[in-house]
């Protein structure tokens, strides 16, 4: 999946995406009077931008959400609820299959095949292997 389809699904969904010069992180997204907003750093483009923009939008979507003072567990939970968006939208099942019996069977090999970040591509080896 294109970049520019994950900023598609957003706008379907009401969801504002911004970009600006963020210092903590490359990516946030909150719900205000029941609209979900993104912020997406202004330095982030490619495969980062990309991750980043589609485990927002995960966050948005499934609306998983919490405040900062949620326990560690709570936090978790939807941190993977979003990550778990995420890899179904840019790595399908099926599509992650075929691709390893084509032959990218290597963290790398996957990541290219999928245009995306190593760390993200492990999450769904893991994901896909733990299923």
């Amino acid at each position: 999946m294109e970049t520019n389809r994950l900023y598609a699904i957003a706008e379907k969904n009401g969801i504002t995406v911004d970009r600006f010069d963020m210092q903590k992180n490359l990516s946030a997204s909150v719900v205000m009077d029941n609209r979900c907003y993104i912020a997406v750093d202004n330095c982030l483009s490619g495969r980062k931008e990309k991750v980043s923009l589609a485990h927002e939008v995960g966050h948005c979507v499934t609306g998983s959400f919490y405040n900062m003072y949620a326990p560690l567990d709570i936090r978790k939970k939807h941190e993977k609820r979003a990550d778990r968006w995420a890899i179904k939208k840019l790595i399908p099942r099926s599509a992650f299959k075929k691709a390893v019996k084509g032959g990218a069977d290597n963290l790398f090999a996957l990541s290219e095949f999928f245009e995306v970040t190593p760390d993200f591509m492990q999450k769904a080896i893991d994901y896909y292997r733990n299923d």
